[in-house]
């Protein structure tokens, strides 16, 4: 499936400008922020996760960019007046994080590794049926120490 496609049919909408990037699906073209600054931002990936308080949320993942007039620029880390990547959570704490690609990048691909590590978990520890208490400590509690 193309996901994208949402948004250059946006794109080929006439209430849609043709200056936002290929991307943009939900464009704010009020003032948020700078004067004059418009919000692109692309399809949301949404992720189900667990917060400090073992409670699942959801989180938002998507690119997004502050276009903004020329004398606001140099207002944001120069990293983020670029496209970025954001991460909201939707909880009570309404998390958001922002990254440049290279972090997106390095982000997954330490996700990746995690995953990896914590999947081959399966191969060496018992199998506790769902509901019943286990002793084993989780593989990622510190070492014991005698």
């Amino acid at each position: 499936m193309d996901e994208f496609a949402p948004a250059r049919d946006a794109a080929l909408d006439l209430q849609h400008p043709a200056h936002c990037p290929p991307w943009c699906v939900d464009c704010t073209h009020r003032d948020l922020g700078p004067p004059g600054a418009v919000l692109h931002r692309s399809p949301p990936a949404t992720v189900a996760l667990y917060d400090e308080g073992c409670e699942l949320v959801e989180a938002q993942v998507r690119a997004a960019f502050w276009d903004k007039a020329p004398d606001w620029i140099g207002t944001d880390p120069p990293d983020l007046e670029r496209p970025h990547v954001e991460i909201c959570v939707s909880d009570s704490s309404a998390m958001q994080v922002y990254l440049t690609p290279g972090q997106a990048h390095a982000l997954a691909a330490a996700l990746v590794r995690a995953a990896d590590a914590a999947d081959t978990e399966a191969f060496y520890r018992t199998p506790v049926p769902p509901g019943a208490p286990s002793a084993a400590a989780p593989a990622s509690a510190p070492p014991q120490q005698a």
